[in-house]
């Protein structure tokens, strides 16, 4: 890692795609990406080295088993309301799981590498259990009461002094509402603040309030959703969270700017170091697939 002086001292100037040499201030995002999200965000605010192997260089980690499990259960429950949006009513649960199993298993499998790309902790078969599970308690418990206006609705938002948007998609959209679920070891009963920008994002770009379903893999599946606990909404954005919004957007742009000026495309951007703050329960360094040579990590 550069000392100080050596940080500071550096050429302010970075290379194009083209090869041509950009100055810091007229250097723009735009070079190189097409769009942020709350998912890039999220990344670059946990750990500049990661969003640099992830978003500036196209590296993909393989997925975890966890989260391939949650993929088939979110690919099922779009195919159900792909069509509920005119039928107004469900596909029977029975048609629901062997779609999960013919379709949804094997689509999610191929877009993530196949099976063998995957880190499992588990066999794919205990997998496609879990899935069968959580997708059958939600499907009883959640499913019948949800009328969704659209799927997978994809807004894009400009940013004052951002010069790409920042874009998402939101799972469902009902008339007062948007929901957004999400899969675990444990249901949460509260909105975890990693999905607060997520939320907030939708709340702003629909209008409508964002609401989190959280659902357990538990042998007995938990499903969290507003009716058990009203800390699982997050209202449209007040004139001052929206300040706050727009603020941190703009502050992560400048960021990725200041990486790209001082250290390019090529050398390793720094890290937060792996000693996280006194308010994380979880280590990011964890769950990325770069930490070897990574100085936080060694």
């Amino acid at each position: 890692m550069p000392d100080l002086d050596a940080f500071l001292g550096r050429v302010d100037q970075v290379r194009g795609e083209d090869g041509s040499a950009r100055h810091k201030d007229n250097l723009l995002l735009s070079d190189h990406f097409h769009h942020l999200s709350a998912s890039s965000i999220g990344m670059l605010m946990r750990c500049p080295r990661q969003f640099q192997h992830r978003y500036l260089r196209g590296e993909k980690e393989r997925p975890g088993g966890n989260m391939v499990i949650g993929s088939f259960f979110h690919e099922t429950l779009a195919w159900n309301y792909a069509q509920k949006i005119d039928s107004h009513r469900d596909q029977p649960i029975s048609d629901a799981i062997q779609y999960l199993h013919d379709v949804a298993v094997p689509k999610v499998l191929e877009e993530e590498g196949g099976e063998e790309n995957i880190v499992w902790d588990t066999t794919v078969e205990d997998a496609r259990s879990d899935a069968e599970r959580i997708t059958s308690a939600y499907y009883r418990q959640v499913v019948p009461r949800i009328q969704p206006q659209a799927t997978e609705g994809r807004f894009e938002i400009q940013i004052p002094g951002v010069e790409v948007p920042v874009i998402g998609y939101i799972d469902v959209q009902e008339t007062n509402r948007v929901i957004d679920t999400k899969t675990g070891k444990q249901a949460s009963r509260k909105v975890k603040p990693s999905w607060q920008l997520q939320g907030r994002l939708y709340s702003f770009a629909s209008g409508k309030p964002t609401e989190y379903h959280s659902i357990s893999r538990a042998k007995t599946p938990t499903i969290v959703t507003a009716l058990e606990s009203s800390e699982m909404v997050v209202e449209i954005p007040t004139n001052s969270q929206m300040e706050n919004l727009t603020h941190l957007v703009q502050t992560s742009a400048a960021l990725i700017r200041i990486f790209l000026t001082q250290f390019g495309l090529d050398e390793e951007w720094p890290t937060w170091g792996s000693i996280p703050d006194f308010s994380r329960n979880i280590l990011p360094c964890d769950f990325c697939g770069w930490r070897q040579g990574c100085p936080a990590w060694t």
